[in-house]
Formats: structure tokens, C-alpha cells, sequence
């Protein structure tokens, strides 16, 4: 396929057409982690959040509304309190995979990663020359993933598609385990769908976030029991590719524990104009099914039940 039917099949990402939660990291916030972790493990650390998550459990709106949404589905039955309390867990519980990636990046901790599922989805892929997208999503430690992604990747090499951290202080203290990869920015429009193609044609490894629309292409699909709008961007650019899509979970599973987990989709097909909404919807159930088993460990932050604003 050529680049500028790739261009046709599938819509850039725009980073500007939908809103986003404003980042709430800093450098004082981070040391007194640090400080924490250093002196009184990874445990100490996590003591800090619950004194810091109720505080934005209870006072930042905008942090309530953004938790809120998918809670609700999730537990539509939840009285105020209740639903307040599990706002504040959930704060907590990224709380602690944020502290992970922090101490594995500083080598301050040695977690153990069962990757036995890693390890047979690319010998499978290791057979199939071309490239395939991976398909992240804001669950558990999927940060914690991406120095694992060698184990699928062989010496072919990975771009990312990525937001940088909102915040610089932010970036300085969360981006080390993206090092040596490519960063695709969603902010460069077509060009970043062109560069996509092309470097899957080329036999090489895009990770693209699932569940996080920096605008453009949406489908409707079946999510916790109503109609989301999740991005179609990664099957766009599979079925322009011919490539497969393999989504990669990293499961919280103890204090230093994760089990990285994964489900491999089919190139969606080009003789079928649903076959992109088609890989959509598998990959919502998919989702959907991890975060029914571990509510408090997704961290969408986003109400993908609202239709986005078109244009």
C-alpha cells in the first residue's frame, strides 16, 4: 500500500481536539518520594499516599470527575461515600505504580516480572517478518513494560507513539524507561500516520496507546455496558500495514511482583470495511475484561462514553 492510501485509511491523532487532565507531578513532590524510598523502602513510600490521595480524592474536581467516570460504570450502585472512597483507592493504587517506575528506573528496588506470555507472543511473532503494532494501555504498571518490550521486539527496532510528560518536571523523573526507542509525536498529524506505515512495512515495531484518543478517527464500541468512543487509529494503521496488533498488560500482581500479559489480534481485513471497528470492539473487551478482575488498576482518567466534539 502506498503512503497516500495510508493517509486515506487512517486519521492522524490530534493532540488539541480533546481535552486532557492537567499533570499534577513536581519536583518537591517527587523528592519527598524519593527521600521516602531511599530511607524507608518501597513501602514507606507507598505510606505517603494516603495522606497525599485523599487530599485530591477529595478537593481536585477535576481529578474526581476524571476517576469518576469509569468507576461509575463499574460500580453504578455506589453511594456517594462510597464512590468517593473508591476515587481515593484508586489514586492510591497508581500512586504505587508510579513509585514502582520510579524506584525500577533508579534501580532502588528489584521487582520480579513474570513475562512467560511476553516470551511466547514473539517467538510467534518472530516468524512473521514484518512489523506489528503494540497496543498499550493506561493500566497497572504499563510503564514498567516498556524496557520489556526487547523480549518481543528482537533487534528490530520500536517507536513509540507518545505525549511528552505534561510537566518538565514530570519528564525528569518518569521518562527513563523509554530510552532508546523512537518517539512518534500524535502532535505531527498525517506525517506521523506516513512515518507509521512506513516503518511497519519496514519490519519494525510501533507501540501506539489503545484507550487514549488524541483526537481524529473514533468507534463506537461496546465498554462496561454502554457505548465508548476509543481510538481507531492502531487498526487504521494495521489494516493500512497488513499487520498485526498485539496488546501488551502489565498486572499488578504483589509489592514487587507484575505479570506482563498479552492478547494478539489478526491485521484487520482489507476486504472488510468493518474490520477496523472490528479490532476496536475486541480490543474494549479485552480491556474491559482486565479491568472487571482489577478495578483499581485502571487508569483510564477519561470519559470515554462522551462523544468527542467533532472537527
Amino acid at each position: 500500500m502506498t503512503m497516500a492510501a495510508a493517509e486515506s485509511t487512517a486519521t492522524a491523532p490530534d493532540a488539541s481536539s480533546r481535552p486532557r487532565l492537567r499533570g499534577r507531578g513536581n519536583a518537591l513532590g517527587f523528592w519527598f518520594f524519593r527521600t521516602a524510598l531511599r530511607f524507608t523502602g518501597l513501602r514507606g513510600a507507598y505510606g505517603l499516599l494516603y495522606f497525599v490521595a485523599p487530599y485530591y480524592a477529595l478537593f481536585d474536581r477535576a481529578a474526581i470527575a476524571a476517576a469518576g467516570a469509569c468507576l461509575r460504570h463499574l460500580f453504578p450502585r455506589q453511594s456517594p461515600l462510597a464512590r468517593r472512597l473508591a476515587v481515593c483507592r484508586l489514586f492510591i493504587s497508581q500512586g504505587k505504580c508510579l513509585i514502582d517506575r520510579g524506584a525500577y528506573n533508579a534501580g532502588a528496588v528489584e521487582f520480579r516480572f513474570d513475562t512467560a506470555q511476553v516470551e511466547q507472543a514473539g517467538a510467534a511473532l518472530a516468524e512473521n517478518p514484518g512489523g506489528f503494532i503494540l497496543l498499550l494501555s493506561h493500566f497497572g504498571g504499563w510503564q514498567l513494560a516498556l524496557p520489556h518490550l526487547r523480549n518481543l521486539t528482537a533487534a528490530r527496532p520500536v517507536s513509540l507513539l507518545m505525549n511528552a510528560a505534561e510537566t518538565p518536571d514530570v519528564q525528569a523523573h518518569v521518562r527513563g524507561d523509554d530510552a532508546g526507542f523512537n518517539v512518534i509525536s500524535p502532535e505531527a498529524g498525517p506525517a506521523c500516520v506516513v512515518e507509521m506505515v512506513a516503518r511497519l512495512q519496514q519490519g519494525e515495531i510501533v507501540s501506539i496507546m489503545g484507550d487514549r484518543a488524541y483526537g481524529g478517527q473514533t468507534a463506537a464500541v461496546p465498554f462496561l455496558g454502554e457505548p465508548a468512543y476509543f481510538p481507531a487509529s492502531a487498526f487504521a494503521v494495521a489494516r493500512a500495514a497488513q499487520c498485526p496488533v498485539l496488546a501488551l498488560f502489565a498486572v499488578k500482581t504483589g509489592c514487587q511482583t507484575y505479570a506482563l500479559e498479552t492478547r494478539l489480534f489478526p491485521p484487520p481485513a482489507r476486504d472488510d470495511r468493518q474490520s477496523i471497528r472490528k479490532g476496536v470492539a475486541d480490543y474494549a473487551a479485552t480491556l474491559e475484561a482486565y479491568v472487571r478482575q482489577h478495578p483499581f488498576q485502571g487508569f483510564l482518567f477519561d470519559d470515554v462514553w462522551r462523544k468527542p466534539e467533532a472537527g
